[in-house]
Parts: structure tokens; C-alpha cells; sequence
């Protein structure tokens, strides 16, 4: 397949290298001085589950550098959903899915008007990784997941075509029975860890183990999932439960992207996440009161420092 990495972080430049080391067309979008690092060194991912080198990689700072994709793995931060959905323009034909694999609310409208509905696919990713230089990505653990399908839950023959790929790449993943339950149960998952991450400046581990912490976690869940449900997300009912286990599988020193990005003085997606979540509760008149404090915690660190 011909896939372009809109966005070589962690994600994007994880599983992009795992899809070029299984013999797929991957370019690799990036700047700056990791795209000087990518260029002259390759792209390395360091993870428990096999480095792998990409060297040479195909990368620029221009996607239109690649020609039409089968596959566009779009990995940007939301507040660039726009900018870099109309950078995508050109390598977007009538057949290419555009998968997001974003946090938070609100991106698919914004790329869905700019690039076409029927060029979205729904995309959720389960990894820890991070950019440890530049050139450099530091997978964290051996968690590593992509679920992805069409918002009609059709399985059509480019999904086929990219579950395919995965499988070949080693990459574990998904065609869920209905994306939009799994991209909200994801968002509750990342406000509730990007919440109390951020609240306390500490890793999951320790804000799971300490009661009054862990109750406030709960709180953010149970916020977010009132919502999701106002929003007619078809939910399980022990959603709460649910998503606290699945904090609870997860290893101790993880950290929503949010707190690294806080910590760096870089700018933050709390708008798209606990901030989206008070707004939707704003519409339908339910309180948010977690998601309120932590976005006013945030707010004065949006744009960075």
C-alpha cells in the first residue's frame, strides 16, 4: 500500500516505520529538526518489541512530494487539524481514507468539510510513544493498538486493504462493530488520564492509587460518559466501570500526551478534550464540574509559554 505519515510523533512515526519495515510505501511527514534527523539518519524507533531502522526514509515537509495515497495516517495535534488537513489536499484522491488518529472532539467535522465525508475513516490508537529526539521515537511499552472503519461500519475494501497491512506489520488492531462507540470510549479514557495527569503533574500510577485522585478520575468519567450519552453514543451501561479498568491495565509511568506538552511549555489540546466535554455539557444542561476545573487549570496554558 501507499501510505503517507501526516505527522511523524509517536504515533505516526511508530506505526508508519512498522508498516515501511513490512515492505509498504511509507513517506513521512515532519519538520523541522526532526525532519533534518529523519533525512540524514533515518527514522529509529527504539521499543521492547524490536528497534527498527528506516534508513533512508522518505519525508518532507510537504506531503504533495508523494503523489495520491491509498492510506493518509493522520497524526497531527488538534489544533492543527485544519492547517495540515488542507496541507493533505493534494495526495487525497477520490478512493484515499484519511484516518485520524487524534484526541479529543471535533477534528472529523472540521476534516470532513475540508477534504470530503467520504475520504474520513474513524481511527482510535491505543500506544505510549513520544519523540525522544529528533529522529528518534521512544516506544514505552508493548501496548500497541489501531482500530479503524467507516463511520457507516461498512467493511469496505480499503479497510480490508489497511487491516490487511497491519497484519502484515505486526501491529495489532480492529475493524470495531461501531467506530463511534470506540472513538468516544476513548475520549472519556484520555480526558479522565489527561485530567488528572495534568491536575497533579504525575504519571497514571500514582494518581490511580491515591483515593481522593482515583475518585476524581471517576468523577471525570462519569461526566464524559453523561455526555457522550446526550450526544446519542451507543454506550454499554457500565461504561465507568469499564473505563477505570482499562486505566487500571495500563503501565504506571504513562501519561496522556497533554502532561509532556505541559511540562515542555508547548501548546495543549485541552480544548479539544476536557474543554469539548464542558461545552457539550453546557448544550445539553449537565454539569461538568471536573472537566470544568480542568480546563480553567489549563486554559492559561494553551498556547504555550
Amino acid at each position: 500500500m501507499k501510505i503517507i505519515v501526516m505527522g511523524t510523533g509517536g504515533v505516526g512515526g511508530y506505526f508508519g516505520a512498522r508498516l515501511n519495515n513490512a515492505g509498504h510505501d511509507v513517506a513521512f511527514i515532519a519538520r523541522g529538526e526532526h525532519l533534518k534527523a529523519i533525512k540524514a539518519n533515518g527514522l529509529k524507533i527504539l521499543s521492547e518489541l524490536g528497534d527498527i531502522i528506516i534508513h533512508p526514509a522518505k519525508a518532507s515537509e510537504n506531503p504533495s512530494d508523494f503523489g495520491i495515497a491509498d492510506i493518509v495516517l493522520f497524526c497531527v495535534k488538534s489544533y492543527d487539524t485544519a492547517s495540515s488537513s488542507n496541507l493533505i489536499k493534494p495526495v487525497v484522491g477520490p478512493e484515499t481514507a484519511v484516518i485520524p488518529f487524534l484526541n479529543g472532539i471535533g477534528h472529523i467535522e472540521i476534516m470532513q468539510k475540508i477534504l470530503g465525508i467520504n475520504n474520513i475513516v474513524g481511527g482510535v490508537a491505543a500506544i505510549s510513544a513520544l519523540i525522544e529526539e529528533p529522529g528518534v521515537i521512544r516506544h514505552n511499552s508493548a501496548m500497541q493498538m489501531l482500530k479503524f472503519g467507516e463511520f457507516n461500519n461498512e467493511i469496505t475494501p480499503r479497510i480490508k486493504a489497511f487491516q490487511n497491512a497491519c497484519e502484515e506489520s505486526g501491529i495489532n488492531n480492529a475493524v470495531p462493530e461501531n467506530i463511534e462507540t470506540d472513538l468516544w470510549q476513548k475520549i472519556i479514557m484520555i480526558c479522565t488520564l489527561a485530567g488528572a495527569n495534568c491536575l497533579t503533574r504525575l504519571p497514571l500510577g500514582v494518581c490511580r492509587s491515591n483515593p481522593a485522585t482515583r475518585n476524581l478520575m471517576k468523577n471525570l468519567a462519569e461526566e464524559a460518559v453523561a455526555v457522550a450519552k446526550a450526544e446519542n453514543v451507543i454506550l454499554p451501561d457500565n461504561q465507568v466501570e469499564i473505563t477505570m479498568k482499562q486505566l487500571d491495565s495500563l503501565p504506571g509511568p504513562m501519561k496522556a500526551s497533554t502532561l509532556p506538552a505541559l511540562e515542555k511549555g508547548e501548546k495543549l489540546e485541552a480544548s479539544a478534550l476536557n474543554g469539548a466535554i464542558d461545552k457539550l455539557g453546557t448544550k445539553h444542561s449537565i454539569n461538568t464540574y471536573m472537566h470544568k476545573a480542568v480546563y480553567a487549570a489549563l486554559a492559561p496554558h494553551e498556547n504555550g509559554s
